[in-house]
């Protein structure tokens, strides 16, 4: 019998939404990646990519088990616009200059909306950091610094960082650190031709089965079932691209 995953996950449908000013989520997990679109009022939201504050015209966006808190920050309702998202090293807080484009678009193809939101991405200027967002940068990164090494080097205590740094993203920072660890393996996993010994090696786990227990916690499955369905998904395009090669060779 496999054992049981931990997490629950959020599942995410294409479209707008409106939510009451004031609502607030707990950390919580998806295993698809999304876009979430401001159309009016203002959301922040804590994820492995950082702590975002975005209003009407922001763009957030999630890559696949992704874990974040969000609440409606403003005082007037928080008006959404969510479109799948399948650029996994594509995350955090981006703008776009004409959102009502995207929700016409979404309206009649959510997927084309999602290319088009790609198109027009642009870049947020960079927000004042503060040392729980240079932490999480630092852990996000696969470091294994020590945590008491890095708060004495800001003259910091260890137990004040980790009591801050759960409050501000839901998590103490060494549970924030392996969940960003565990999914740079399994982009590892998913788009290299590494063994699997290898990968686990390379983004600092201590050996493979520390790894496969990972793997498995934050996404159900484990390294060896996603690297047999990446090689079959694979198998299916070659098939198909072989097919409609044939067919423009016939035409």
């Amino acid at each position: 019998m496999s054992a049981r995953h931990p997490y629950e996950f959020r599942s995410v449908l294409a479209g707008v939404e409106t939510l009451p000013s004031g609502v607030s989520r707990p950390r919580h997990h998806h295993d698809e990646g999304y876009a979430t679109i401001v159309l009016a009022g203002s959301v922040t939201e804590v994820s492995f990519a950082g702590r975002m504050y975005a209003e009407a015209g922001h763009v957030l966006l999630h890559g696949r088990f992704d874990c974040h808190t969000d609440r409606a920050s403003g005082k007037q309702p928080l008006q959404i616009l969510r479109l799948p998202w399948r650029h996994d090293r594509v995350e955090g807080q981006f703008y776009v200059t004409d959102p009502d484009a995207l929700v016409r678009l979404a309206e009649i193809d959510p997927d084309r909306a999602s290319a088009q939101l790609h198109e027009d991405l642009r870049v947020v200027a960079p927000r004042d950091r503060y040392w729980v967002d240079e932490l999480a940068g630092t852990l996000r990164d696969g470091s294994s610094l020590q945590l008491q090494v890095w708060a004495e080097s800001r003259g910091l205590r260890p137990d004040t960082v980790s009591y801050v740094f759960e409050r501000e993203f839901g998590v103490y920072p060494k549970r924030f650190r392996l969940e960003c660890r565990t999914r740079l393996a399994w982009h590892e996993i998913m788009h290299s031709t590494s063994s699997l010994t290898d990968v686990a090696f390379k983004v600092g786990f201590s050996d493979l089965a520390h790894l496969s227990r990972s793997i498995h916690a934050l996404t159900g499955r484990s390294p060896s079932d996603w690297r047999s369905m990446q090689a079959m998904r694979q198998q299916a395009q070659g098939r198909s691209g072989a097919r409609n090669s044939k067919k423009a060779a016939c035409a």
